[in-house]
């Protein structure tokens, strides 16, 4: 013993190999961690491979290639078989592939294999809620599918409801999970529960009154049903500010007005930092509903003084006052407002468009006329032409919308009412003037405005200016066959038959079915064959 040892080892701590070579302990100690490593390695193997099948499946599903999805999976799966996730995702493409077949039968098995999938999963993780979803949702297509192929039998061994159940037990607060069960049951006839799971929707969702009203099992009972879930949202302090402005606005539908104005005062004490002037334009509203001008006053008031565009608060809170049939109150509110706010040009020019839009023709001019005298305004100007237009006073209309034009020489919308009326007061040279003018100062001019002036240039027999103008007409409006036609008629009366000709030809391409046109047309090919 004693002899084996020291051929064993030496004295100086190394291990003798079988002809008595010392060999270091490190190398036996680096041949132990490789022996290790590789072990750990050979057992992480099957997870590694799994792993890049798995991930080469997700990039095949963002490109929509289900098939090759599918097949990495399940390749995946051969090597990691208790991996819940990778059976989730293969229920998931499976559920995808069957919703694009329209053959029912294919899209069944399909869903089948998908229902499968997710069976194994929930097997292996039964906590996991999005597997419990999958489950219920593939038994509910399956439930469909089922009764497209057997119409007849009446025993569907699909049973989608305790899935959607489950679902719910994992995750009792879950909006979609309700969701697809409330459709699930309402779809069923189960009445009673299809409202209990309203009535929870509502209560841990209020905005999800906003979804569930435009659908189609929307009625008095699911009405009711949403209101006792946001009532009960109130009383555990679910989103307060959103709870209150929904029921106001579900009691302002059934035109309980004090009752839709007192939650909506409460809405507004919740996070008032995020008060806006259209939340207090609105409670405005809901008080001239209800016959209380006043309070709808100091309302708009607090609108105002919060309102990043005064002007546009003040349109939003003029057409309120328009559409409730206050018209007076419009205008008292206006001079009220005027004394409390610094109104803007702007603000003055809405406030007169509002009383216009009632009618109330003496106010607004007043208005207009007020701030013209501070600062003349091409818009101040049109609107006091619009008011002329309605009393028919065109020699006052004409000024005003003369000024405009000088004021603002670019808007062409005001030149082409200056042209218009000059034009039914038979002032040719004017309006030919105008036009000019407005071509001028135009970027871009309308095609019509070289029209227009080519008729008139046409009627004094000018038809060489008439038919430049059509030409530029046509560069800007190619699709318009009138203005071929009328190019072609100018060539005519210049002598131009073979342009003319052209022209023509163009506008029944244009316009094949216009009988005078294609005999024009044919009349001018006669003459010049």
């Amino acid at each position: 013993m004693s002899y084996s040892m020291e051929n064993t080892i030496s004295t100086h701590g190394r291990q003798s190999g079988p002809n008595g070579t010392p060999i270091p302990l490190r190398y036996v100690f680096c041949a132990l961690v490789l022996l290790l490593s590789a072990a750990a390695f050979y057992a992480l193997l099957p997870r590694l491979i799994s792993q890049i099948h798995f991930l080469r499946a997700k990039n095949y599903i963002r490109q929509g290639n289900y098939g090759l999805a599918i097949s990495r999976l399940e390749k995946a799966n051969t090597y990691r078989t208790k991996d819940s996730e990778i059976l989730k995702q293969l229920g998931d493409v499976y559920n995808k592939l069957g919703e694009r077949k329209s053959a029912t039968r294919e899209a069944f098995r399909l869903t089948e294999k998908a229902k499968d999938a997710y069976v194994r999963a929930a097997l292996l993780n039964p906590l996991e809620v999005e597997i419990a979803y999958g489950l219920a949702r593939t038994e509910s297509r399956l439930e469909q599918l089922y009764k497209h192929l057997h119409p007849k039998d009446k025993a569907n061994p699909y049973q989608p409801g305790s899935y959607f159940e489950n679902t719910l037990r994992l995750r009792p607060n879950g909006i979609l999970y309700n969701s697809a069960f409330a459709r699930y049951l309402y779809q069923h006839g189960e009445n009673e529960k299809f409202l209990r799971v309203i009535r929870t929707l509502a209560r841990i969702y209020p905005p999800s009154y906003y979804d569930l009203k435009e659908q189609p099992f929307w009625s008095i009972a699911v009405k009711e049903a949403v209101k006792d879930g946001l009532q009960q949202a109130i009383k555990e302090d679910i989103s307060p500010k959103n709870t209150h402005r929904i029921i106001s606005t579900l009691l302002a539908d059934d035109e309980e007005w004090n009752e839709a104005i007192a939650h909506y005062r409460e809405a507004l004490l919740h996070q008032e930092f995020n008060n806006t002037s259209g939340d207090y334009i609105h409670l405005g509203r809901l008080y001239l509903k209800n016959g209380q001008p006043e309070d709808a006053e100091l309302s708009f008031f607090r609108a105002l003084d919060i309102a990043r565009e005064r002007d546009r608060a003040l349109r939003a809170l003029y057409n309120i006052y328009k559409k409730e049939d206050f018209p007076v109150r419009l205008y008292q509110f206006y001079q009220k407002a005027k004394r409390r706010f610094i109104f803007s040009p702007q603000m003055e020019i809405v406030t007169a468009q509002a009383l216009i839009n009632i009618k109330h023709y003496n106010q607004a001019q007043r208005i207009l006329n007020e701030l013209n005298d501070q600062e003349p305004t091409a818009e101040a100007y049109y609107w006091l032409a619009r008011i002329y237009e309605t009393e028919k006073d065109w020699d006052r209309m004409e000024l005003a919308i003369q000024k405009a034009t000088v004021l603002d020489p670019n808007n062409s919308h005001y030149r082409q009412i200056f042209i218009s009326l000059l034009k039914r007061l038979g002032r040719t040279e004017a309006v030919e003037n105008e036009i000019d003018r407005t071509i001028q100062n135009s970027e871009n001019p309308p095609p019509n405005l070289f029209s227009e002036r080519a008729q008139i240039r046409w009627k004094r027999e000018d038809y060489l200016g008439a038919l430049k103008d059509w030409k530029s007409a046509i560069r800007l409006s190619p699709r318009k066959a009138s203005l071929y036609a009328r190019a072609a008629e100018a060539c005519i009366k210049l002598g131009d038959w073979t342009e003319a000709l052209d022209y023509y030809q163009k506008a029944v391409k244009l316009e094949p079915k216009n009988k005078r046109y294609t005999k024009r047309y044919l009349e001018l090919k006669a003459g010049s064959s």
